[in-house]
C-alpha cells in the first residue's frame, strides 16, 4: 500500500491561555513516487555472503545509463523515483567479481520490484594488467609498435605475451602473473627499447610510458624506379643521379649525393637513404 501524499506537517502552535483555541492546518502534497517506481534487493556471492560496495546500474534498452547506487554493508540496495518504462536493464558489478549478463525488467508507476542478484568472484582477479603508452622523440604516439613481455624464469627469458600498439600508441597485457618481466618495443626505423617490469602485488594495474628513438641505420630507406625513353622502352645502362632537395619550395637547393646505372628493364636502386626529400635525374651517353 502506498501513501497518496507526502507526509505533511503544520506550523508550530502555542496554547498560552486556558481554554484557548488555535488552528493548525496541514497542506498535503501529492507523493511524487506515485508516478514512479522503485527497485530494491540484495547482492550476494555464491556462498550467500553479502557483497558490500557493489555497483548497481539501471540502463535503458540501448544501454544508456539511467540510475545507479552502491550496496550497503548488508549487500542491500534501493533505487527509487524510476520513471516507468517497458524495458530496462539491471546490472551489478564489483572489482574482483565477474560482470553478470544484464537482467531485463519493466516497471510501472507505484510499483516496487525486488531483484536479488548473485555475482561470482573473478578467477583472474589475482592476475595483474600492464598498460603501455609509446611515443616518438617528438611526443607523437607510435602506432604499430610490436610490444612484448618475457618472464624471467631461473635467469632465462620465457616469452609471455605479444601485441601491437594502436593509433594512440597504446597496448595492454592482461592476466599477468607475479614475477619479473622484460618489456620490449620494436618498430622498423626505430631503436628497440626495453624495460624491466616488477609485478609484486596481486591484481595490480601497472602503467608504463616509453619513448622510442629513430635508428640511425634501420631508419634509412630505399629509392628505386625505372628509366624509359619517350617510346616507353626501358633504358639499360643509363646514368641515374640522386639529388637531395633542401631549402624552400620556390628556390630549392639540389645536392647530388648518389650515382648508379640502370640494369635490365631500366631498373635502378639506391639503398640506405636517410630521411629527406629527393629527386633523380637520368641520361645515357652515346
Amino acid at each position: 500500500m502506498s501513501d497518496l501524499y507526502k507526509l505533511g506537517q503544520s506550523k508550530q502552535g502555542d496554547l498560552k491561555k486556558v481554554g484557548e483555541e488555535i488552528r493548525l492546518d496541514v497542506k498535503l502534497s501529492k507523493d511524487p513516487f506515485l508516478n514512479t517506481g522503485s527497485i530494491m534487493g540484495t547482492i550476494t556471492d555464491p556462498d550467500g555472503n553479502a557483497v558490500s560496495g557493489a555497483l548497481i546500474k539501471i540502463l535503458d534498452n540501448d544501454n544508456n545509463p539511467l540510475y545507479h547506487t552502491l550496496t550497503d554493508d548488508t549487500g542491500f540496495y534501493n533505487i527509487s523515483d524510476i520513471t516507468p518504462a517497458s524495458e530496462l536493464r539491471f546490472s551489478a558489478v564489483k572489482t574482483g567479481y565477474l560482470l553478470n549478463e544484464t537482467t531485463s525488467f519493466s516497471i510501472v508507476a507505484g510499483q516496487t520490484i525486488t531483484m536479488d542478484e548473485v555475482i561470482h568472484p573473478d578467477p583472474n582477479a589475482e592476475l595483474s594488467t600492464i598498460t603501455a603508452h609509446i611515443y616518438d622523440e617528438l611526443g607523437n604516439p607510435l602506432e604499430g609498435v610490436t610490444a612484448s613481455i618475457s618472464k624471467i624464469v631461473e635467469g632465462s627469458e620465457v616469452p609471455y605475451a605479444i601485441t601491437t600498439t594502436n593509433e594512440y600508441g597504446q597496448c595492454v597485457f592482461t592476466k599477468v602473473e607475479l614475477g619479473t618481466y622484460i618489456g620490449r618495443g620494436t618498430k622498423q626505423g626505430y631503436q628497440t627499447t626495453e624495460i624491466e617490469i616488477q609485478v609484486t602485488q596481486p591484481g595490480s594495474m601497472i602503467n608504463l610510458t616509453g619513448t622510442m628513438e629513430i635508428s640511425p641505420t634501420t631508419s634509412q630507406g630505399t629509392i628505386n624506379g625505372i628509366i624509359k625513353d619517350e617510346e616507353g622502352n626501358p633504358v639499360v645502362g643509363a646514368v641515374v643521379i640522386l639529388y637531395e632537395v633542401t631549402g624552400d619550395t620556390e628556390n630549392p637547393t639540389l645536392t647530388p649525393i648518389r650515382y648508379t646505372r640502370t640494369i635490365s628493364g631500366g631498373a635502378y636502386l639506391f639503398g640506405e637513404v636517410p630521411q629527406g626529400k629527393y629527386i633523380v635525374k637520368a641520361n645515357k651517353e652515346q
